[in-house]
């Protein structure tokens, strides 16, 4: 048995309608986010609690540690949330509340009630 290439033209990644899950049924994008937000909460905190007992160095090693066991509770989470849901539900999702708390502008009509087409 030989692998055909031609029957299995699902296998080809520039045919994919989504981005695949790598890690946990999380994205690449995803993942990106959570580790950027990860490096740019704990490191501080790490550094800054491991220069107050004297070991800057060490602020660093634990702060990796920090941002890797918080990529991995954050993605099992995420996986939870992303459960039944059509692909781009979460990020149309947070740019409907950003629109909510006016940061941006929506581009869907997001208001209810009777409409009318002006005209007497």
């Amino acid at each position: 048995m030989f692998f055909n290439v031609g029957q299995h033209e699902a296998l080809i990644t520039e045919r994919l309608n989504a981005e695949p899950a790598i890690f946990k049924g999380c994205s690449l994008s995803e993942l990106t986010l959570m580790t950027i937000g990860s490096v740019v909460s704990w490191l501080p905190i790490c550094l800054l609690v491991a220069a107050l007992l004297g070991s800057v160095t060490m602020g660093f090693g634990i702060g990796g540690i920090m941002v890797v066991l918080s990529v991995i509770v954050a993605s099992s989470i995420f996986r939870r949330l992303k459960a039944n849901r059509p692909h781009g539900y979460y990020q149309l999702a947070l740019h409907l509340w950003l629109a909510r708390r006016g940061l941006i502008k929506s581009p869907f009509v997001t208001r209810t009630g009777v409409w009318d087409l002006g005209r007497t």
